[in-house]
């Protein structure tokens, strides 16, 4: 995992600040591929790629799961929430809650601490 974490930050980079969302995915498409895309793997490689402050390759990881459409469980809206924080963010924050909401997944106090956050920095 930490490969690959490397070298999604590393084609990231080389992309630069004027990349968009669609040259992020195809990075993420491009290391991952169908057969790899599952949903434990693709929750870890969000929170990674945050941890590397890799802010828009993460958010670009969130927006490939909700395309391959991945179940949004708390971990996944977690580490959302996480990316929605760090970009400020709070509309994308209250649309993951919707998704929550119509799921009716019930959330914890770290998915809700987060939302607050990211809501609150979003201002």
């Amino acid at each position: 995992m930490v490969s690959l974490v490397q070298s999604i930050s590393r084609e990231v980079k080389l992309l630069g600040a004027q990349a968009w969302s669609g040259d992020f995915e195809h990075v993420i498409y491009r290391h991952l591929g169908d057969s790899r895309f599952e949903h434990r793997r693709a929750t870890v490689l969000i929170q990674k790629l945050g941890q590397a402050k890799e802010w828009r390759a993460s958010l670009a990881m969130l927006q490939c799961c909700l395309k391959k459409n991945l179940e949004v469980d708390v971990y996944l809206a977690s580490a959302a929430m996480v990316i929605f924080r760090k970009m400020s963010d709070w509309s994308q924050a209250v649309q993951m809650l919707r998704k929550l909401v119509d799921g009716h997944i019930e959330g914890d106090t770290i998915l809700y601490s987060a939302a607050v956050s990211a809501c609150e920095k979003g201002e």
